[in-house]
């Protein structure tokens, strides 16, 4: 904690000019507009073609109400009378998916700005469920792309937004969460999961706050600001989860615990894991500032730790894949696992 805070004061000036890092503007006015960027990530076990789909994995969708009827085609996998709670482990979501995935950029005219955003999308299943997840504060959407390509490979679309209102120059968390909200119905992709790191852990937050139809809430790290969040929370009807690393002056010491608390939801601790740990890729700026120590788990173990519980919200919450209960539920055998290991704590 000492070495984080003194790193914290040699680099706060830093922060304070260094702006949003990395990423690009590619915000434009009018409508909600999309491009193909052309990449396509083909899954391990997949040949690339036009369907994306491993063996074994089958899908049906009906509609854009953001929810479908889908099987990873795993051994192991329960159906809707065990609740995911099979004896057996169903698949390792800590693994690439069996879906490839096209990654598609558009921009949306919003009454509180114009966004711009990237659009993971599993082959073959353009009405798969959805998740918006929202970057953090100085951030930009390309510090979430690890988690929404590998999210979206296990059958999930992902639309990760740059939030406008994200800067040191314009800070206005409450707006972000209006423009979640406004996103979500300018695509036509509701009902979604809100999902995002640190601050937009909170917007996402608030957005679910707005949304009486939202699937879930899922916190990376997340962090209140002015109490807004716990406000917010109790008008949370979905399922709240919160990943958190260890307290810092970078999370706000852990103070999105409370905010998911506030929400009746559930929250689990990796091991070791700082601020910028809740990226895919960290960026410049986080490594600056945030960066901690490894006593007992290192940087790849702890990411990987990260990725199978939040794919495991995303599919469980979906019903793409209900074994995902299994890495949250005590007795089950993913989150045995991890907890037995050390790895996971309850906070």
């Amino acid at each position: 904690m000492d070495e984080r805070i003194t790193r914290w004061g040699t680099t706060a000036l830093t922060l304070l000019l260094a702006g949003c890092p990395g990423g690009d503007d590619s915000s434009t006015d009018g409508d909600a507009t999309e491009s193909s960027s052309g990449s396509t990530t083909a899954a391990p076990g997949t040949s690339g073609d036009d369907t994306g789909t491993a063996s074994g994995a089958t899908a049906g969708s009906e509609g854009e109400s953001g929810l479908v009827e889908t099987t990873a085609g795993s051994e192991g996998s329960s159906d809707e009378t065990t609740g995911g709670m099979s004896g057996e482990p169903g698949p390792d979501l800590r693994e690439p998916g069996p879906f490839a995935v096209q990654v598609e950029s558009g921009s949306a005219s919003l009454p509180g700005c114009p966004m711009g955003y990237d659009r993971y999308v599993p082959m073959g299943q353009d009405s798969a469920p959805v998740v918006v997840l929202a970057h953090g504060f100085q951030g930009n959407r390309a510090s979430m792309a690890g988690w929404a390509e590998h999210w979206a490979s296990w059958g999930v679309r992902v639309i990760a937004p740059d939030l406008c209102h994200a800067s040191i120059v314009d800070a206005d968390h409450p707006q972000n969460g209006i423009d979640l909200r406004a996103l979500v119905d300018a695509l036509g992709v509701g009902p979604v999961i809100y999902a995002g790191y640190s601050a937009g852990g909170l917007a996402a937050v608030l957005a679910a706050a707005q949304d009486g139809s939202a699937v879930a809430v899922l916190g990376l790290d997340m962090v209140d600001s002015d109490g807004d969040g716990l406000a917010a929370a109790p008008a949370i009807a979905a399922p709240a989860f919160d990943i958190v690393g260890e307290p810092s002056m970078c999370n706000t010491t852990n103070n999105g615990l409370a905010v998911v608390g506030a929400a009746g939801g559930q929250a689990l601790r990796v091991t070791d894991a700082d601020h910028c740990d809740f990226q895919s890729p960290a960026d410049f700026l986080c490594g600056l500032t945030c960066n901690g120590g490894n006593p007992n788990f290192d940087d790849d173990e702890i990411a990987t730790a990260v990725r199978g519980l939040s794919t495991a919200v995303v599919v469980w919450q979906t019903g793409v894949e209900p074994t995902g209960a299994q890495w949250w539920t005590p007795g089950a055998p993913y989150y045995d696992e991890l907890v037995g290991i050390g790895i996971v704590t309850v906070p």
